[in-house]
């Protein structure tokens, strides 16, 4: 093409538009001709986007967080930098596609917003200042006199049309979102509704010393916590385990292995301080104790379970001497190996007549051939070196500090020849 070189050798004005073909004669237009190019909005600050409400995962409006009697907290999206839903733009992890909604944003969200006003059922408004998407609405300016606008508080079990609409730094107000409608609940419903009740943390302790178990019956503990708000009733609980680490019991929620329910106490009314509560009686001496309680709640909002409190350990003393004579033990069995011979025994039954024994007196015949001590209540084994060819006939008493009492049935016999 003989034209296809701008002349670079002179310093005339270029004849044509840069970039356009040389062959065709464009005069390069004026500053002032672009400047009347520019459209009637050009300059003007960027009007806001519309918000939108948060969204549940199916895609229903949701912009009211916490609602209580005299607050509503709202959530909106600004809509300037947010990410789409279901947006798979790296560096987010895939989206389903169905039921996600990416609600969070890479710092662009406030630009050219300088706050919001939200207007509630098209009576007055409110306007906050800032960048924020969410505010607590405690209430809103009635303008119906423009000139002595009132203030008027949230109500409960009142519903509310609110809708929000962001202005940049020239007071420009974008469009508003769509209606929300919001109801309050009950004067009754608060806060407390919202979380858990609260647990008697670390002043859980015996209200008396811990009972003493005798043959005649068994004792309760008594415990003591300080009175929590807000609470419809207590729960105690015993862990008799020897472990001090058991874990959660799987199918039961908030309980570990072996957690026993001792009781129940309902809130006491007045103005007591203090909740005790009496357990059932106890009747296993030196018994091993993890004591905890729980509040709960009920009330028209359902149910809630607060945490328990510090596990309280400690162990019941042994038993003090019994009342009776103890009753008479039973042979089960006399295995013979080689020389020696082996005798199982069971302890009598402790009652009202009958007190636990301290030991074991083995005759045969009438020969004392072993003393036996054991822990309260319970029998030993009894192992006995005897010749070959020995007949042998075995009986055993059971004896405390009051004394022996029934002899066992005679177990009879005689060891091996060889």
């Amino acid at each position: 093409m003989a034209n296809e070189n701008w002349n670079i050798e002179t310093n005339s004005e270029l004849t044509a538009e840069p970039g356009s073909p040389v062959a065709l004669v464009n005069a390069p237009r004026t500053a002032e001709q672009r400047v009347a190019d520019r459209p009637a909005e050009y300059g003007d600050s960027v009007v806001p986007p519309k918000p939108t409400w948060y969204k549940t995962a199916d895609g229903d409006d949701t912009g009211a967080g916490r609602v209580e009697p005299r607050e509503i907290q709202l959530f909106w999206h600004s809509n300037i930098g947010e990410i789409q839903a279901h947006s798979q733009m790296p560096p987010l992890p895939p989206t389903p596609d169905e039921g996600g909604y990416n609600l969070g944003s890479r710092g662009l969200d406030h630009i050219y917003i300088a706050g919001h006003r939200i207007t509630v059922t098209g009576e007055g408004d409110i306007t906050v200042p800032g960048g924020d998407t969410d505010v607590i609405l405690t209430g809103y300016w009635d303008r119906t006199d423009p000139v002595r606008p009132q203030w008027v508080r949230i109500q409960p079990e009142t519903s509310y049309t609110v809708t929000v609409a962001a202005y940049n730094h020239d007071n420009v107000y974008g469009p508003e979102s769509d209606p929300l409608t919001v109801t309050t609940p009950a004067l009754g419903y608060d806060r407390q509704h919202t979380t858990l009740p609260p647990g008697p943390v670390n002043d859980l302790q015996f209200g008396a010393p811990l009972p003493v178990i005798t043959s005649s019956g068994g004792g309760p503990v008594i415990l003591r916590w300080n009175k929590q708000l807000n609470v419809t009733k207590y729960e105690v609980y015993n862990n008799p385990s020897r472990e001090t680490d058991v874990p959660m019991d799987l199918t039961r929620p908030g309980l570990n292995v072996g957690d026993v329910k001792l009781g129940e106490i309902a809130q006491p009314s007045g103005n007591a301080q203090t909740v005790t509560t009496t357990t059932p009686n106890f009747t296993t001496p030196e018994l091993r104790l993890a004591l905890k309680v729980r509040a709960v709640r009920t009330d028209a909002n359902g149910t809630a379970v607060g945490p328990f409190s510090t596990v309280l350990r400690s162990q019941l003393p042994p038993a003090t001497a019994a009342p009776g004579k103890a009753g008479a033990p039973t042979l089960t069995e006399s295995p013979v190996v080689g020389g020696q011979v082996k005798l199982t025994l069971v302890p009598p039954s402790i009652g009202p007549a009958n007190g636990a024994p301290t030991y074991y007196a083995v005759y045969d015949g009438t020969r004392k051939v072993a003393t036996v001590y054991a822990p309260l209540g319970t029998a030993p084994h009894v192992t006995l070196a005897y010749k070959p060819s020995q007949a042998y006939s075995f009986t055993v008493v059971a004896g405390n500090s009051l004394g022996t009492g029934t002899a066992s049935t005679a177990l009879t016999g005689t060891t091996p020849a060889s």
